[in-house]
């Protein structure tokens, strides 16, 4: 439940950032909406899974990635509450037979995973220039070197304070621009983490399930 709990506030967190994109800008490459509030899912997908295979490290791992990101903004200060509790629920919770150390080891794996996934994601961004033409309230943006000239806000403005079809009524420059480089490296070291964690969990449950098979054939 609590899994599920950090799922749904991902999904919050994701509509939160939309709309605070309010200011006149061309979109990402990698929508931050969805980019950012994937990382936290990723980690609700952990707890669940961590628990449905009744494997208490990975619960732990999930919350430990909860309390890290829950630095990361005021927005996110949210996910200090289901991290705490995936601690809590992850230590009492009853494992099944033991892996001979290897949940451990797991466990950190998925941890690194996820940690790359965001410092890719932070990390691989770029710097972009920008300009709007046309209306404000339907702009039409194009990216233009950094090294130009760009206008500023009211440079073609008329008497009556409307602006004209195809002049430029406002422009920047943004740096932490997210990339498509950024956003696919994120999207693989996900998987990649809820790929481990599930497949080792299937392999575990056969595991256990083959030894009490071998002692009841001689019967």
């Amino acid at each position: 439940m609590v899994g599920l709990a950090v799922l749904g506030l991902a999904v919050a967190l994701g509509i939160f950032i939309q709309y605070q994109a309010r200011d006149p800008r061309p979109p990402e490459d990698v929508p931050r909406a969805l980019a950012i509030p994937a990382l936290y899912a990723t980690m609700g997908l952990l707890a669940t899974i961590g628990a449905l295979q009744r494997r208490p490290a990975i619960v732990v791992a999930a919350g430990v990635l909860c309390l890290v990101g829950a630095i990361l903004s005021v927005a996110t200060i949210e996910f200090a509450v289901p991290g705490v509790l995936l601690i809590l629920l992850g230590s009492r919770n009853q494992a099944l037979p033991p892996r001979h150390g290897t949940e451990g080891v797991i466990a950190a794996a998925a941890v690194l995973l996820v940690v790359s996934a965001a410092i890719a994601l932070l990390v691989l961004t770029g710097e972009r220039c920008w300009q709007a033409m046309g209306p404000p309230a339907d702009p039409r943006y194009s990216v233009i070197p950094c090294g130009a000239q760009t206008l500023v806000a009211g440079d073609h403005t008329s008497a009556s304070g409307s602006v004209a079809v195809g002049q430029t009524f406002a422009s920047g420059s943004d740096s932490g621009v997210l990339t498509t480089g950024g956003g696919l490296v994120e999207t693989l070291l996900l998987l990649g983490a809820l790929t481990v964690t599930a497949v080792t969990g299937r392999s575990a449950t056969s595991t256990g399930v083959l030894p009490s098979i071998d002692q009841e054939s001689p019967l």
